[in-house]
């Protein structure tokens, strides 16, 4: 009897862990699939990642990432994009750390709920006018927060 309880154990633990192992892949799959699906193939895509001390990061980027990021050079460099008049621009945003926001108000983008850590939010808007713009957080993040600025370029 004892026997079969350990076979029965190992058999639950194994099951246990492709499960917590498929979990992760599974969900990253299916956010691909979500992105794929909703965005238009000829857009222009970009990730942004807010992080309190290092502002917005061009990508996406994880919290441990941070920390080597933060080794690595304690310079902020704000991102910039750029994109032609008339694409279709879409931005998916990520936090690494704490409730973030985003506007970019001369194209009428301004998220109201926050970019919650974990969660990704989609803006997407036609860059119908040619210039530089800033976007920014629009929600207190920390004592860095005046620094969540990147810049938009926009081409004719």
């Amino acid at each position: 009897m004892g026997y079969i309880r350990n076979k029965l154990d190992i058999l639950f633990v194994l099951i246990l862990i492709l499960i917590l192992a498929g979990l992760p892949i599974g969900i990253k799959a299916y956010d691909q699939r979500v992105w794929r699906d909703e965005i238009p193939s000829a857009a222009k895509k970009f990730t942004l990642t807010g992080h309190t001390q290092r502002g917005w990061l061009l990508g996406e980027v994880h919290a441990h990432d941070i920390i080597s990021l933060w080794n690595q050079n304690k310079s902020m460099k704000r991102p910039v994009i750029e994109v032609s008049k008339g694409d279709l621009v879409v931005f998916k945003l990520k936090s690494s750390d704490v409730v973030h926001g985003f506007s970019l108000k001369d194209f009428g983008v301004f998220l109201k709920e926050g970019i919650q850590p974990g969660k990704v939010t989609q803006v997407s808007f036609k860059a119908d006018k040619v210039g530089t713009f800033t976007f920014s957080c629009n929600a207190i993040c920390g004592e860095n927060h005046q620094n969540m600025k990147g810049t938009l370029v926009v081409k004719a």
